[in-house]
């Protein structure tokens, strides 16, 4: 499986995949070669630079890197320390004008509007279940964001700068027993704001949390909400589940 970020060295640049896909064989068959072992020895090496821990905002030199194929090129392997810094400077480059790091984490703007800039976390501060039930109000993620070493960084960081979250726990069925969320400094992105911000945020490694229930105490269950997969798309599954915790906050801009 292609781990980010993934590109194809050739013999005079390299070419990184684009955001939201990783894989090699689908940037080969764009750049119009075929994935196969005569391509592989003579024209291009399929590599990956993959951060240490998951934590993309460490600089790219700390980044593990590898050639993704079991043949490499003679061009490639007379001068293989020129060829990983030349993607190691193309990962750089590449993140550098896509995130911001602040407070040790690496992050993307997803919108902005009369509130402020909206950032969201690139990766996730691991993995939890949602909560008992499918509240956000209530639920796990929101308790251990309320208590956790980023928000108190944040305040640190911006004190009275950062904007309160307000969440709206609308089920995608249209209820509202659930009401809003007012005054988090740190919060999940619900179904209507991800869609809004899609096209803006980068894709995770694996599933991540939406606040958004797929219904409520009184439509048919308190028990599933919403979440985004590695590929972007929206699903659900029961709250007792595991998924990333892939929060945002909000300064003015």
């Amino acid at each position: 499986m292609c781990q980010f970020k993934s590109g194809i060295i050739l013999r005079n640049r390299v070419v990184l995949t684009p955001d939201g896909n990783e894989s090699h064989t689908d940037l080969l068959n764009q750049l119009g070669m075929e994935d196969n072992y005569m391509n592989a020895s003579k024209a291009f090496v399929k590599a990956e630079l993959i951060p240490k821990h998951g934590n993309r905002a460490a600089d790219a030199s700390e980044w593990t890197y590898r050639a993704d194929q079991d043949i490499v090129p003679d061009w490639y392997e007379t001068n293989a320390g020129r060829y990983e810094m030349e993607f190691r400077n193309a990962v750089r480059d590449y993140m550098h004008k896509r995130i911001c790091v602040i407070c040790n984490r690496a992050w993307t703007v997803m919108k902005t509007d009369e509130t402020g800039t909206y950032y969201l976390m690139d990766g996730s501060l691991g993995k939890s279940e949602f909560g008992e039930s499918n509240n956000y109000a209530d639920s796990y993620v929101r308790r251990n964001l309320n208590n956790s070493d980023l928000a108190r960084d944040l305040r640190e960081e911006f004190g009275e700068r950062l904007s309160p979250i307000r969440t709206n726990l609308l089920s995608l069925d249209g209820l509202k027993d659930y009401g809003e969320v007012d005054g988090d400094i740190l919060a999940i992105p619900t179904l209507d704001l991800y869609r809004e911000c899609r096209e803006h945020i980068l894709n995770s490694d694996g599933r991540w949390w939406l606040a958004t229930p797929n219904s409520t105490p009184s439509g048919c269950s308190s028990g599933c909400v919403h979440y985004v997969d590695a590929g972007g798309d929206v699903d659900y599954d029961w709250c007792d589940a595991f998924g990333a915790v892939r929060p945002f906050f909000i300064l003015p801009s």
